[in-house]
């Protein structure tokens, strides 16, 4: 492939990646702007369970109930810290949602042809880890993870959205003035939700964006060679297509197709693929980054890969 070539290919899947994962990273934000201005502290206080081991099981099990892609988790667990959630639940569900849900288990079964070891083995592999993870959070406090706000563009703050309206005048219940303001007491209007999603969306959108680049150079300029020639061990197999997963940075409702075309491959190699990318690929580096301080973001890149390799290695040593 020539060079210009390879620089059309490399800006198309900018935009491709960028527009794939954006609806995601959208919804992301709007189910988090929700949770900010519709749940209460009290509430979630009297409703999650308080022990470590049924915080862990809620992270993992709320993927069900709440089905998210990874593009889109971050916003969500940001607004679920900063409603209270205990790091055990949300940074589990952060981890685990993107593969134990509905779509992704459904995905995984036809991309193998209902070959239940599969399915069966990436649903375990991403609970011990996912769960592993919210374990290791489980002493830390909310302020030791979540990273403090800081101004974008240098010295220049940006000032918030809501900021720029211009403030509502006083009202009373029921006035009817007819101005279009929410007066119900005690709760929050859909207009400062959409407000809380825009701002959370242009936010994260600057980290997905610098993901996107990082992935797209790595499918446009890598050699194909690089992965034939490590395919036949499974040490080196598993190792490759792990960094495969990380860096080509698919959407866990379509990385199951992917790992399933890598024929060559042990099922070890390809499980690898489809456990560790929903958890951790250049563009949730990029959003992680932006959202948890570096030692947070440090342990949730190393955690994973190594719990991943080792399971993987184990699974191989098993089933194949």
């Amino acid at each position: 492939m020539t060079q210009p070539d390879q620089l059309d290919l490399f800006f198309s899947l900018v935009l491709a990646l960028f527009w794939e994962a954006a609806p995601f990273l959208l919804l992301g934000s709007l189910v988090g702007a929700v949770v900010e201005c519709y749940l209460s502290r009290e509430f979630l206080a009297r409703h999650l369970p308080q022990g470590r081991v049924g915080a862990v099981f809620l992270g993992l099990g709320a993927g069900m109930i709440l089905p998210t892609c990874e593009c889109g988790v971050v916003p969500v667990v940001r607004r679920l810290l900063d409603k209270g959630v205990p790091p055990t639940t949300a940074l589990t569900y952060m981890l685990a949602a993107p593969v134990i849900n509905p779509v992704v288990l459904i995905s995984t079964y036809v991309a193998f042809q209902g070959q239940m070891s599969m399915l069966l083995g990436r649903v375990v592999l991403v609970a011990i880890t996912a769960g592993a993870v919210g374990f290791y959070f489980s002493r830390r406090s909310i302020n030791e993870i979540v990273r403090p706000a800081t101004p974008l563009l240098g010295q220049v703050q940006i000032q918030p959205i809501g900021a720029m309206l211009p403030a509502a005048p006083p009202h009373e219940a029921g006035c009817a003035c007819g101005c279009g303001h929410d007066h119900t007491t005690g709760q929050k209007g859909i207009k400062q939700v959409l407000v809380r999603t825009a701002e959370e969306f242009m936010h994260m959108s600057l980290y997905l964006l610098a993901g996107a680049l990082a992935a797209a150079a790595v499918k446009a300029f890598l050699p194909v060679s690089v992965l034939s020639a490590v395919q036949d061990n499974l040490l080196l197999s598993v190792a490759a297509l792990m960094g495969l997963a990380v860096l080509l940075s698919v959407c866990s409702e379509a990385d199951a197709f992917v790992a399933a075309s890598f024929l060559g491959f042990p099922g070890a190699a390809q499980l690898a693929f489809i456990a560790l990318g929903p958890m951790l690929d250049l563009k949730l580096l990029a959003m992680f980054g932006g959202a948890f301080r570096k030692r947070v973001v440090l342990v949730l890149a190393v955690l994973p890969t190594v719990l991943v390799f080792v399971l993987s290695i184990v699974w191989g040593w098993l089933w194949w």
